[in-house]
């Protein structure tokens, strides 16, 4: 994003694989063989990460024949280049990636998934997929091993086995990209409905929450699917302040936040959950019953881990009515920021929310303040995105 890392090692090998200029890249690979071993500033990707990333077959060969590590992994995700390649569905990539020893079994620290489940599962760029049940059979070919998640959708057979095999799988969570989900919690999310009955026969618990502190209820009832929610019911899941919140029923969240106490990490949830969805009527009730207004969760800022309060992700979605009803509750400004920390202004500049922007301006954000991922302030954040009209309002702060 700024000057700080316009020169590292490698850099002008990171540029050329996300232009798309191969030549370039295998030319320079070539050249300069060390290249593999560059690290992208900001993520603590590699080449081989980035080139399979995007499907370019020719430079992760030339990288691969030029000595990178095939097991190197990304330090903001803890994926490897097998992960991406699996998830973008690019058969020729994976299949050169297993060549060359490719590990089947790492989980990653955003969805804790195997390369199998980021074929099966992960959603993160679907817009660029091409072939996904190809690479998943490759994956199987190759002798990848099943979990629950990546059972789902391989149907009601595939579950009892994974079940049967580790009585305990139906308890396994997810990472936190994916708030931490159980094999109910997705099920409900992908609309899987044949499955719910055999997970909970299972030990499944219909109670678990998510790190949105969504039960599987809660989550069948946001979708708005009335028959997962008649059938959850009928197998004992139980209204809570979560099936409350996402109702909008503010009377019985209430009620049920006086007479029954609840865990500090769950009212944070809560409190994220709305001031993303800009539910500004909930923060209230929220606050109240006990949530503590600049508690953090972890989330991703782009694609940076962060611990983050209610205010950074409000302004983040440019809900001014919930920044500015947190703020009036007491939200620190700068989101209790520490050194290196986004702030709530970054995360506004950054996505173009010019009204959160005046408002947390209007509150004494500082301007001058540096994330340390790239070393940035605000105004260059609203820079690097083209954000001319925040940019303008920034300069002038």
């Amino acid at each position: 994003m700024t000057a700080s890392h316009e020169e590292s090692p490698g850099s002008a090998l990171f540029e050329a694989i996300q232009r798309g200029e191969l030549d370039a890249a295998v030319a320079q690979v070539q050249a300069e063989p060390a290249l593999v071993h560059a690290r992208e500033p900001a993520l603590g990707s590699t080449p081989l990460i980035f080139a399979a990333h995007r499907g370019q077959l020719p430079v992760v060969a030339a990288l691969l024949q030029a000595g990178a590590d095939v097991h190197a992994r990304e330090a903001a995700s803890d994926t490897t280049a097998l992960h991406w390649a699996a998830e973008m569905g690019i058969p020729a990539v994976a299949e050169l990636l297993l060549a060359n020893g490719a590990a089947l079994e790492h989980r990653d620290r955003w969805f804790g998934l195997t390369p199998l489940g980021w074929s099966l599962v992960v959603r993160w760029a679907p817009q660029g997929h091409q072939d996904r049940p190809a690479v998943t059979r490759l994956l199987r070919a190759a002798g990848a091993r099943e979990d629950i998640f990546t059972a789902l959708p391989s149907g009601l057979g595939a579950i009892r086995a994974v079940a049967e095999a580790d009585p305990g799988a139906v308890a396994q969570r997810m990472g936190f990209v994916s708030a931490s989900m159980t094999a109910l919690h997705l099920s409900v999310a992908r609309g899987l409905k044949n499955s719910l009955t055999l997970l909970v026969e299972l030990g499944a618990d219909v109670h678990a929450h998510t790190d949105d502190g969504l039960t599987p209820l809660a989550l069948a009832l946001a979708r708005g699917d009335a028959a997962q929610v008649e059938l959850l019911r009928g197998l004992g899941a139980g209204e809570d302040v979560a099936t409350a919140l996402v109702t909008g029923d503010l009377a019985t969240m209430a009620a049920r936040l006086r007479d029954e106490p609840q865990p500090p990490a769950l009212l944070a949830a809560w409190l994220a959950l709305t001031a993303k969805n800009g539910r500004v009527e909930a923060i209230g009730p929220l606050l109240r019953g006990g949530a503590a207004v600049d508690a953090r969760t972890r989330r991703l800022l782009g694609e940076t881990t962060a611990e983050v309060t209610a205010l950074h992700l409000a302004a983040r979605e440019g809900h001014v009515a919930a920044v500015e009803a947190l703020l009036a509750a007491g939200a620190a400004v700068d989101g209790l920021a520490g050194p290196g920390l986004p702030t709530p202004l970054h995360v506004a500049a950054g996505n173009g929310h010019v009204e959160v922007v005046r408002e947390l301006l209007a509150r004494g954000a500082d301007v001058t303040a540096r994330e340390a991922v790239y070393g940035a302030t605000p105004l260059e954040w609203a820079e690097f995105n083209a954000q001319d009209e925040v940019a303008a309002l920034l300069a002038g702060a």
